[in-house]
């Protein structure tokens, strides 16, 4: 293994000697000292997010709610003390008071985000910065260069977080608590590195095991935290500066963890080249999963916990007492499989993987894995889907074409509008779902060196903002009133005919649309193309919707004019393309499905046994004319001149018994 010398180095360091850390066949990702401002993601560009996701601002302290400008209403932006400011020695991170003109607008959206249990105890607002909206990633180096503040009740933190729905698993790099101003207190100088891990996978399911033990540490067992009926576990150990030699309120330190398959190595410093291992873990089978990246103050002054003087906050929550950040370096381990073109190696794989292309000009269609795409030459085309794990690509250049699927972008521009400088490469964001952020990094390339015909921009998605944002629109809008009509006051709503005919009148933003009853209207706006059509009843799409997902067993689901995404999720549907590029998605979960082929290039993903593909009979009488060829990642079947179809990963043999069964 590629830390196999590393362990072997640690075992015989004497203690009190333990070596920094090893970062061979590590890769960066992140290095920003914030000299250049403050990259914050906007909702289309950016690397920094403020907000969380849900929408959900309320933090582990009782009094106290994550805040940043453009997260309330602008009103209430200008009333908003400064949590978030730049200064000449980094990021300051800080806490404050909030004004009682600002707290009604503050309780007034935690109701509608479902915190409004907690609204009325809310007296503070706090920082925090997050990679929750633009990159996740499983294993790596992570990295802070910080100073804290003092005070009873702060409670400022590095630390990374399940990169989807749920929690945990988290490592936290450090948690620490500012020194009593005026007397000590048990914990003043002091910070925690802990890991945080349970039975339940990425699907919820209690399948992961925790049966381990720390054999680095004196005691082996996990703590064991009761949360309602689950059993949460974490190993964890308590710092002290004086053990370290060093100040960490009035000086900067670096803090950082090496996260590997194996183990999970924490480490304290002075500074990079001092640092030096002050805690390890094995690795349990909950932290193998992407994790986003979060930086945060914190502060609570709640009754039982300590009850202060006004005058005593005051000092605590001092601008210039902050939680001071110099720099954040985050790496990533490189993938070990290396797919090679040249040699005949597909790349259509959903094993982490270095992609090495041939000489020539080459399609480039990886799987769903963490993906590193190195160009060589040649004019070529990089096909991806977005899905959970980031891309990155390099040797890009103007020769060069990546086609993005399912994406959130309307088209090459609006993709264009979302390129990102981060140090020497350029991120295409797009956002979360809430969870699983995507992002595609382009290696040292200048964001003016991307013209917008090298985004072809296919079968878009727009994001599930109605399940992210605060409002109702995170509820599904019914008729209450029975008058037939459905529109929405929220932009990016969520509509459903509960089974009755209804009149829907779309918004601005990609809307959702719930259909049940055959009497049923859609109104929307042209040309916007991210609307989402979920369909229990035989439904033929209009003309300016491109993507409809079929959820009852036996049905017909017909594609528009224009190129459509077309996806089943039950059994026994019937896929019918249209005159466009079309789209075929089949779920995992659906069986039997029947694909009736239309015009254009279309394609078609989750092909299996027992599916069945119908080519139109103009196609079938030329059919001693096609071309079949076997590519990297699947099979092309060409009709006839600008007719074709694409079965990824699929294999002729497949194909043959599914255009059998249907013709």
């Amino acid at each position: 293994m590629r830390y196999a010398s590393l362990l072997l180095a640690l075992a015989i360091l004497p203690q009190g000697a333990l070596a920094g850390p090893d970062l061979t066949g590590t890769i960066p990702i992140i290095d920003d000292s914030f000299s250049d401002g403050f990259n914050r993601y906007d909702g289309k560009s950016g690397l920094w997010s403020t907000d969380g996701r849900n929408g959900g601002i309320m933090t582990n302290a009782a009094e106290a709610v994550f805040l940043d400008t453009g997260i309330l209403a602008p009103e209430a932006d200008a009333l908003l003390p400064p949590l978030r400011v730049l200064t000449d020695d980094g990021l300051s991170l800080r806490s404050a008071r909030l004004p009682d003109a600002l707290l009604p607008m503050v309780r007034e959206y935690m109701q509608a985000n479902g915190q409004g249990n907690r609204a009325d105890k809310v007296k503070y607002g706090t920082a925090r910065i997050t990679t929750a909206q633009t990159w996740s990633q499983t294993y790596g180096y992570f990295e802070i260069e910080a100073r804290m503040p003092r005070g009873k009740g702060r409670w400022p933190a590095f630390w990374m977080t399940f990169a989807g729905n749920g929690w945990p698993p988290e490592i936290d790099v450090f948690e620490a608590y500012g020194a009593g101003l005026d007397s000590p207190t048990p914990k003043d100088g002091t910070f925690n590195t802990a890991v945080f891990f349970d039975a339940l996978d990425a699907d919820g399911n209690p399948t992961q095991s925790v049966d381990v033990e720390n054999p680095f540490a004196a005691d082996p067992a996990p703590r064991l935290k009761k949360q309602g009926k689950r059993d949460i576990f974490k190993f964890t150990q308590l710092n002290n500066q004086t053990d370290l030699d060093a100040n960490i309120y009035d000086e900067f330190n670096v803090y950082a963890a090496l996260w590997t398959p194996e183990e999970i190595t924490f480490y304290f410093g002075k500074t990079r080249e001092t640092l030096k291992e002050i805690f390890k873990t094995p690795t349990p089978d909950d932290l193998k999963l992407p994790m986003v990246i979060i930086a945060n103050d914190q502060f609570t002054a709640r009754g039982g916990f300590w009850s202060p003087r006004p005058e005593a906050i005051d000092r605590v929550l001092d601008p210039e007492n902050d939680f001071r950040i110099r720099r954040i370096t985050v790496r990533a381990l490189e993938p070990e499989t290396i797919l090679s073109m040249a040699d005949g190696d597909s790349p259509y794989s959903d094993a982490d993987s270095v992609i090495l292309d041939t000489p020539g000009d080459d399609v480039i269609a990886p799987g769903g894995g963490f993906d590193i795409i190195r160009l060589s030459g040649g004019s070529n085309e990089i096909r991806l889907s977005r899905g959970r794990a980031q891309k990155i690509i390099e040797g890009f250049d103007a020769d060069d074409v990546i086609e993005l699927e399912g994406y959130p972008f309307t088209d090459s521009e609006d993709a264009l509008t979302r390129l990102t400088q981060v140090g020497p490469d350029v991120w295409l964001p797009s956002g979360s779902d809430p969870s699983w952020p995507h992002t595609v990094i382009l290696r040292d390339l200048q964001v003016e060196d991307v013209r917008p015909e090298q985004l072809r921009v296919r079968w878009s998605e727009a994001l599930h903002s109605w399940h992210g944002e605060a409002g109702d629109s995170k509820r599904p809008q019914i008729d209450a009133d029975g008058d037939g009509l459905l529109e929405s006051p929220f932009q990016g709503a969520w509509f459903n005919d509960k089974g009755k005919p209804v009149r829907m009148i779309g918004t601005e933003a990609p809307d959702r649309f719930m259909i049940g009853n055959p009497g049923s209207t859609i109104e929307v706006a042209a040309g916007r193309g991210l609307d989402q059509v979920e369909t229990w009843i035989p439904y033929s799409l209009p003309r300016d919707i491109t993507y409809a997902i079929a959820r009852r067993p036996g049905l017909e689901l017909r594609a528009s004019a224009s190129d459509t995404r077309l996806e089943t999720r039950a059994d026994r549907v019937t896929l019918s393309g249209g005159t466009g590029d079309d789209l075929y998605v089949i779920a995992p979960e659906a069986a039997r499905t029947r694909l009736r082929l239309g015009g254009g290039n279309d394609r078609i993903r989750g092909l299996k046994s027992g599916d069945v593909i119908e080519v139109l009979p103009a196609d079938l009488a030329w059919r001693s004319k096609w071309q079949l060829t076997t590519l990297p990642h699947g099979l092309e079947v060409r009709f006839a001149e600008g007719r074709s179809l694409l079965i990824e990963g699929g294999t002729e043999a497949a194909f043959l018994d599914a255009l059998e069964a249907g013709n």
